[in-house]
């Protein structure tokens, strides 16, 4: 079974308290009630700091969408650049033995592709199969890393590299003034992840990728995603998700896991997107859950916000650094995004 041998992270250097995020955001919808009321959302998200791009002050002078998308490119590059020296030091391989990128992202646009450019930098073969995916929002991370593992159950001795970077606060812009708009300017955050994922004919440490699955709900489309406009993208973020996360996603999950013998009592580790509050919550009501299962996304979320497609590999790296999972140890990953989807997959130590 594939075995993910080596993870790491980056943060943008501007790093904030969600009460200084708050407050910028304060001063930009002044005077503008229908926005001022809302504000209080910001106190309720678990949010405590979250890492941006830019200065607070930058997005309040409403670059458009132009600049922003030229400072994604520069921005998303680097972090990806960073993250992945660190995740191929630490695995001590060389980016020559890279057979496989896959790099997804949702808040930026390039051409060239960002695992293009990438290639250039760090001197990756010419023959290394890459494959941009764009569009799958927050399920992005799992989801790549689900079809990494797949790629790789067919290429036992190949390598791949699974990447993400989000930069949400760069789809900030002040003339969004929904309440879905302010309610992603108090979640989300930026960063960039990297992690190696060798075949079972590669030597490394780490978890292997017992199973995975993906699954694309028909009857939901519209509950989450970007619309596009000429000032850049806006959220789509349907007040309904939690509900039907309770009602569709839970027997989703449930015959996932059963048909590999395991229930949700049986793991261990539960590598959950945040998505926010109420999204946690039903995750504990509706699969039964310990409050303690729930530590790693709430952590998540205290230390870097929701960042999409990143979250969970953000997660997955700060699980496996603390040192917690033990021989024997199962666990799952899941992401849910746009489409609607759910990306999963369980782990064993």
């Amino acid at each position: 079974m594939p075995r993910i041998t080596s993870l790491a992270t980056a943060l943008p250097q501007h790093r904030f308290t969600q009460t200084e995020i708050k407050e910028a955001m304060a001063g930009v919808c002044r005077g503008n009630r229908k926005i001022e009321r809302l504000l209080p959302v910001f106190d309720k998200t678990g949010v405590e700091h979250r890492a941006f791009a830019r200065p607070l002050e930058w997005y309040a002078s409403g670059k458009t969408f132009e600049t922003r998308n030229e400072v994604y490119a520069e921005c998303a590059l680097d972090l990806l650049d960073q993250a992945t020296r660190d995740c191929l030091e630490r695995a001590d391989v060389q980016a020559s033995k890279i057979d496989h990128i896959f790099c997804v992202t949702t808040t930026g646009l390039t051409t060239p592709s960002l695992d293009a450019q990438l290639c250039a930098r760090l001197g990756f073969r010419p023959d290394v199969r890459r494959f941009p995916l764009f569009g799958l929002g927050c399920a992005g991370g799992a989801g790549a890393l689900v079809r990494a593992t797949d790629m790789l159950r067919a290429y036992p001795t190949h390598r791949a590299l699974v990447l993400s970077v989000e930069l949400c606060s760069l789809v900030f812009s002040p003339t969004a003034e929904s309440a879905t708009d302010l309610i992603g300017v108090a979640l989300f955050g930026d960063g960039g992840a990297a992690v190696l994922v060798s075949g079972d004919g590669v030597e490394g440490d780490g978890p292997t990728v017992v199973d995975t699955r993906t699954h694309l709900f028909h009857e939901a489309p519209d509950l989450m995603g970007w619309r596009f406009t000429d000032d850049g993208m806006r959220l789509i973020l349907s007040r309904g998700v939690p509900e039907f996360v309770a009602t569709t996603v839970k027997p989703v999950v449930e015959q996932f896991l059963d048909e590999q013998g395991l229930t949700v009592g049986d793991l261990q580790h539960h590598v959950l997107h945040p998505g926010g509050a109420k999204v946690m919550s039903t995750y504990r009501s509706a699969f039964g859950l310990e409050e303690h299962a729930l530590r790693h996304a709430r952590e998540a979320m205290r230390c870097y916000g929701n960042q999409s497609s990143a979250s969970v590999l953000f997660m997955l790296h700060d699980l496996i650094a603390s040192g917690q999972p033990a021989p024997g140890d199962r666990g799952v990953l899941m992401a849910l995004g746009p489409g609607f989807a759910a990306e999963m997959l369980t782990l064993a130590w």
